[in-house]
């Protein structure tokens, strides 16, 4: 078995962001980023990935712009909108510019597959439905149907049977509440 020092010289936790960055000189990119970021030790930075020119929602505003995407990954920890002021100041572009998540938080935001559909067109519009009326799950019939089902529930109590002997707790004759005064001490200390 490894020593605790070697195990936890093993286990170093890495700190994955996605920066974006609108409208910014692709060339050298990486290398400006690497070392704008050098405070919080860089471990990996990918390559500028170019996204079409189109809106997007991170630059709301801006209209049609072009994106950069990079993969950073630091060996320190930080949060999110400091790393987005240093990219702003050491890369003089302005800070409504640029948008950092994590990894875990770009992961949320890529769009979900939609819902699938059992039918084409509108179900109201079909005249060949799958169900010969929907009068049995609704109205008075669901109602009467439930009253079913719950009737047909049985509970089964602790309590049912027979239960042990009855303890008599002896009953007072004087109320908890204002049957005895305190004893309010003279102050002449007598």
């Amino acid at each position: 078995m490894k020593p605790f020092t070697e195990f936890l010289m093993d286990v170093k936790p890495k700190y994955e962001f996605t920066v974006r960055m609108a409208n910014c000189e692709a060339t050298d990119l990486k290398a400006r980023l690497e070392s704008a970021l050098a405070v919080y030790v860089v471990e990996a930075v990918s390559g500028p990935k170019r996204l079409p020119i189109q809106e997007h929602a991170d630059f709301p505003g801006r209209g049609a712009c072009e994106v950069q995407i990079m993969e950073v990954t630091l060996k320190y920890p930080t949060i999110t909108p400091q790393i987005r002021q240093l990219i702003a100041e050491k890369l003089d572009i302005p800070a409504n510019m640029v948008v950092v998540r994590t990894k875990k938080e770009e992961a949320l935001l890529e769009p979900m597959a939609p819902p699938a559909k059992d039918k084409n067109g509108s179900v109201l519009t079909n005249p060949n439905l799958d169900a010969e009326s929907g009068q049995d799950v609704v109205g008075i019939t669901r109602a009467s149907n439930l009253l079913k089902q719950l009737q047909s529930i049985k509970i089964d109590l602790a309590a049912q049977g027979e239960t042990a002997k009855h303890v008599e707790m002896p009953q007072g004759t004087k109320s908890p509440v204002g049957s005895t005064q305190n004893k309010i001490p003279s102050p002449k200390g007598r």
